[in-house]
């Protein structure tokens, strides 16, 4: 069963397209081994009830493999282009989500 956790960290990006490179949680950093999957989220709050490009969900959503062999499921949070965004630890994966679920729907490996 996953570890739901929604908590903000810290992220150090790298590459051409700027992808996580380590992170730290809880005052402890982590290094990515290996994204196994990433993807976007465009869609609405389910709490808001009128639907228009202000009440839009703006993430990019990251699977990751740290060197110490956990699964994070983590996410940027894009608010308007004038403000930096947030780093969340959406979850940690267990081995048996691992094993069943590889990315949604659309994800890139």
């Amino acid at each position: 069963m996953s570890r739901f956790i929604a908590e903000k960290i810290s992220v150090e990006t790298a590459g051409e397209v700027k992808q996580p490179a380590s992170l730290t949680w809880r005052g402890k950093e982590y290094t990515v081994a290996e994204v196994i999957a990433s993807w976007f989220d465009w869609g609405f709050s389910a709490a808001t009830k009128q639907k228009n490009w202000r009440t839009r969900r703006h993430r990019n959503y990251f699977r990751l493999r740290m060197s110490s062999g956990d699964v994070f499921e983590i996410y940027l949070d894009r608010p308007p282009a004038s403000a930096e965004g947030e780093w969340i630890l959406y979850q940690i994966l267990s081995p048996e989500d691992q094993a069943a679920d590889q990315g949604p729907p659309g994800s890139q490996r």
